[in-house]
């Protein structure tokens, strides 16, 4: 069996255990955030996935099938609610890997554009100095343990710019110059961070550094020189492009005995997709909340709607960021949280704006409702959620009641 037959045949199993009931669609943030277009839910991505394994071992695949699975937000909620297992996220995954492996037309510009940024120059998008300029106010020295930022928090202000470069242009053109810049992928060295963002993500990785400093947590950095994790090459079904992508990054990180991470997306990655293409892969991997003392906090006596991240609690659990956060405030969930948590729509920001401000609106009055405080402990769902008002990073909360 060739590695395309086998693509094929993990499609056919997970999909074809959907028995069509429905449950999965109360659960979806693209169904309702999309005016309930059933290519956009997880029902419709596990049947959708089904007629494109028939497609392809009866003929081929002529079905435009792109929206149905870039649209997926991966936060695997649907996996909680349905009594036969399938996992949509799982299922999307497989055919945006059948996508790249055969059928290349199908691909978004966009991916293109960010794929081609990661082999180039380790990262999404090209980052400029003023993006490193955090590290000039922070503690740090020679260590077996690594603070690792994935850069994710150091992306955001060229998403925020982007986003703002849509709007002035309108879709059609902004799409145009995505594409050409997919061609020719060095137009994206001209991408410039937004001021206010870079600013404000600057100060949570500052806060992050006073935390565990504050915690006698001594560790190393990589500067200049850190590399994407390589998350998007995943979830967008680069995998043999990510096998060969993260042996790279593997070798700088073995160097280390911990590596801590700032964000669910890079400590997921991390801690449980790296292994299974590393064999030896044996470093200890933490989120830094693991490493606080709540000792050396003051309650705020404030309430807090806490917003649990799709990569702390979808497909893994996590509960450090809820356990730190719940020593200082009263902390509160929304009605979705846990291992039903909303999404707060990030991950479709760049292919799908609308449908992603939809979700995040969505989100947040969800949270609003519980409390005017909203804290995040991912730089993805605060740049998400704070398009519709005010929501605080984690360690931007925590370094405030600091005794």
């Amino acid at each position: 069996m060739t590695e395309f037959e086998k693509i094929l045949n993990d499609l056919k199993n997970e999909s074809s255990k959907c028995i069509s009931c429905g449950f999965c669609d109360s659960v979806c943030p693209t169904y309702k955030s999309s005016g309930y277009d059933m290519a956009k839910t997880a029902r419709g991505r596990a049947q959708t996935g089904l007629n494109v394994f028939r497609e392809i071992t009866l003929n081929d695949l002529s079905l435009n099938v792109s929206d149905t699975f870039y649209s997926c937000l991966d936060c695997h909620v649907c996996l909680q609610v349905c009594p036969t297992g399938v996992d949509a996220g799982k299922i999307s995954d497989i055919v945006k890997a059948i996508i790249y492996e055969k059928y290349k037309k199908l691909q978004k510009p966009e991916v293109n554009l960010i794929i081609e940024n990661i082999k180039k120059y380790k990262s999404p998008v090209p980052l400029k100095k003023v993006s490193y300029e955090w590290l000039g106010h922070i503690k740090y020295g020679r260590s077996d343990t690594l603070l690792y930022t994935g850069l994710m928090y150091q992306l955001m202000p060229y998403t925020e710019n982007m986003e703002r470069m849509r709007k002035k242009l309108g879709n059609k053109l902004f799409h145009i110059m995505i594409s050409m810049a997919s061609v020719i992928p060095v137009f994206s060295r001209f991408g410039r961070p937004d001021k206010r963002m870079l600013d404000r993500t600057n100060n949570t990785l500052i806060h992050i550094v006073e935390l565990l400093n504050k915690s006698g947590i001594s560790f190393d950095v990589l500067g200049y020189n850190e590399p994407y994790p390589g998350t998007l090459l995943y979830d967008y079904g680069y995998i043999n492009d990510f096998k060969d992508y993260i042996t790279g990054v593997y070798n700088i990180l073995k160097n280390y005995k911990k590596v801590i991470t700032v964000d669910p997306h890079t400590y997921n990655i991390l801690r449980y997709e790296y292994k299974k293409y590393i064999p030896d892969f044996n470093i200890d991997v933490y989120y830094y909340t693991d490493f606080l003392n709540k000792s050396m906090f003051t309650n705020s006596g404030k309430t807090v709607a806490f917003h649990d991240p799709c990569h702390f609690q979808g497909n893994t659990e996590y509960n450090g960021a809820i356990n730190i956060i719940s020593s200082v405030a009263k902390a509160v969930k929304p009605e979705r949280n846990s291992n039903l948590t909303y999404c707060c729509g990030g991950p479709d920001e760049l292919l799908y704006p609308d449908l992603s401000m939809n979700i995040s609106k969505n989100r947040y009055n969800q949270l609003i409702e519980k409390s005017q405080n909203i804290i995040t402990a991912c730089p993805i769902c605060s740049y998400s959620l704070s398009r519709n008002g005010n929501v605080n990073d984690l360690a931007d909360f925590l370094v405030k009641c600091i005794k």
